[in-house]
């Protein structure tokens, strides 16, 4: 489509007139400073022009690709990048820095401040503090009362940018001959000037693969008994989603589709995907860089471009599908089929995983889930296993809790096909907490998803689930019930529930979380009802985050009765919640709803055990 006329757009930053004050003139780091940027990181670099002239720092600035050794001996030691994720890919390239008392990070164009948290083994903090950095980005200082190990502090700092969350390399040990590290963290991955250094008999902990600029000839290494595997074409870069991420989608926009080059001219940054999320979408050239692409693709920015290449063909097709962005659904829906096939290919997590296949190393990747299901309807029985059967992109158990019944295993078994599954049965008097903890004690695996029996879920819900997971770091992850099927009105309602975001509450047939942080809560609580809501508050007061994602894979029905959560239907339909009202059962197009799954309007459903 071709954008509309732009709107004013702020001008790209740009180096301060030497008449105003440097970002650092209040910092007050005791000279002399060693400065480490990353020689690739133009943002970067081009912020640290005057910083000569700030008062008492006394700075040596150098390149991360000039190092070949230790570099100590310093005053304080700062850290410069364009944002979090140039950060966290420059952690693996940190030297020996010594011992300083002052370790500082500048983030030249993150719009966002972020605290770090100092580790037990650290000497005692006499000051922290996370600020802007006068109009340039943002700054994190930390003031020791003895000197610290300065290599690292800057790579906590690296760790920890992101937030909570898993910073593991899943079990692939990745090194690099004559490149720089892949984006997303790997801090403790070597970088060799060539592959040979791989195969260097006195190094304790092997790579499993060596990404490399050109091939050569690794020799066997007695630890892991084979030579580590040379790749030297691994793709495109993948994106660090721990940093581009849809956190913060918006679903409505204040300007039309705007081209790249009026919000930057420089690369995709976090503070131009700040950027873009008030703007209906983002038009790119067939000159956009690769990297910039994906960054916005991960982000969910809603996208319109030319031809791609070098590109994954999922993704390719997502960002060449006709949309409509003046609508707010189906731009939604197509930010999603983008963001996506982003994540399934291009994500650090896929990038490692193709690596790991190619040198037959074990990796993990998403995790296993066990979907719990408490159900007193033998009724929904049918319905419940089609959704739990129709998943894909993620391993799925099902553990079967039949509250009240006994279920035909065999008819279970014939509906699940070869998913691994499990089957339970409860008096009906049981409590359902109760009913919920034997299920989650039952279960293989380590992530756990609450789910009801009488709603819809979309192909890709459990995915959805794990992907955010996986971006957010949170320890719960749902959806909201966004969308809503009124069963005796025979009436779909989109309710305006923020998305992509951490919240207070998730949707209760939508609940994704570690057995372990299930434990730590003592189980599901006894009780009869409302076990959704006791679980989130016991998580909100152990300090947990909740995120919720987006709502296009999941519609709530309501019958009008039956259900644990007592709501009057007209609650619904207040002017003050709804955002659009459908007659009849209209799910949005990535529901992919099976005929034998749309309802009968004005039917009985029965009691529900959950929901």
């Amino acid at each position: 489509m071709t954008p509309p006329p732009q709107p004013p757009t702020p001008p790209h930053r740009s180096t301060p007139h030497p008449a105003t004050r440097h970002p650092l003139h209040d910092v007050r780091l005791p000279g002399p400073t060693l400065v480490l940027v990353d020689d690739s990181d133009a943002l970067a670099l081009d912020a640290l022009r005057g910083i000569e002239d700030v008062p008492g720092i006394e700075p040596r600035v150098v390149a991360l690709s000039s190092i070949d050794g230790p570099l100590k001996g310093w005053g304080s030691v700062l850290v410069v990048a364009a944002d979090r994720a140039r950060l966290r890919r420059m952690a693996s390239a940190v030297p020996l820095l010594g011992q300083c008392k002052v370790v500082a990070c500048w983030l030249t164009d993150t719009p966002t401040p972020w605290v770090l948290v100092p580790r037990p083994e650290w000497p005692r903090l006499v000051h922290l503090a996370a600020r802007e950095a006068g109009d340039r980005g943002v700054l994190t200082v930390a003031r020791f009362a003895s000197g610290a190990r300065a290599q690292l502090v800057a790579m906590e700092m690296a760790r920890q940018a992101a937030g909570p969350g898993d910073t593991a390399h899943g079990g692939l040990v990745v090194s690099y001959a004559g490149r720089a590290a892949a984006p997303g963290l790997d801090a403790r991955s070597v970088l060799l000037p060539d592959v040979a250094g791989a195969g260097d008999a006195e190094r304790d902990v092997p790579p499993d693969v060596v990404v490399a600029r050109r091939g050569g000839a690794v020799a066997e290494h007695h630890v892991i008994d084979r030579a580590p595997t040379v790749v030297t074409d691994p793709g495109p870069e993948p994106v660090d989603e721990r940093v581009f991420n849809p956190v913060g989608f918006r679903k409505d926009w204040d300007h039309p589709v705007v081209e790249l080059d009026r919000i930057t001219r420089g690369p995709v940054t976090e503070g131009v995907v700040a950027a873009a999320r008030a703007f209906q979408g983002v038009c790119l050239t067939a000159q956009t860089p690769t990297a910039d692409l994906l960054a916005l693709a991960m982000a969910g920015v809603p996208l319109v471009t030319e031809d791609v290449l070098d590109l994954a063909p999922p993704l390719a097709a997502a960002l060449a599908a006709d949309v409509d962005l003046d609508d707010p659904l189906r731009r939604e829906e197509h930010s999603l089929a983008v963001r996506r096939a982003a994540f399934d290919h291009h994500s650090t997590l896929a990038w490692r995983s193709a690596l790991a296949a190619r040198s037959g190393t074990r990796h993990v990747g998403l995790p296993p889930v066990s979907a719990l299901l408490a159900t007193k309807r033998p009724q929904m029985l049918d319905f419940a296993l089609r959704q739990v059967a129709r998943q894909r992109g993620a391993e799925v158990e099902l553990v079967l809790a039949a509250h009240g019944f006994e279920p035909e295993r065999d008819a279970v078994r014939r509906a699940l096909g070869d998913r691994p599954h499990q089957v339970l049965s409860f008096d009906g008097d049981t409590f359902f907490g109760d009913v919920l903890t034997a299920a989650a004690r039952a279960a293989s695996s380590e992530v756990l998803l609450k789910i009801d029996d009488d709603d819809w879920y979309a192909p890709d819900a459990v995915h959805d689930l794990l992907m955010a997971r996986r971006f957010s770091g949170a320890d719960v992850v749902g959806m909201p019930s966004e969308f809503v099927y009124l069963h005796h009105d025979d009436l779909t309602v989109r309710r305006n529930h923020p998305s992509e975001l951490f919240a207070r509450f998730v949707a209760g047939g939508t609940l994704l979380l570690d057995r372990g942080l299930l434990r730590s809560l003592g189980d599901f609580r006894r009780v009869r009802k409302f076990v959704d809501a006791q679980l989130l508050a016991g998580v909100e007061a152990a300090g947990g985050r909740i995120y919720r994602t987006h709502g296009l894979g999941y519609v709530l029905r309501r019958t009008g009765e039956g259900h644990t959560w007592v709501r009057d239907d007209a609650e619904f339909r207040r002017p003050d919640i709804v955002a659009s009202e459908w007659e009849g059962f209209q799910p949005s197009l990535v529901l992919e709803v099976d005929p034998l799954d749309r309802p009968v309007p004005g039917g009985t459903v029965g009691t529900n055990g959950g929901g």
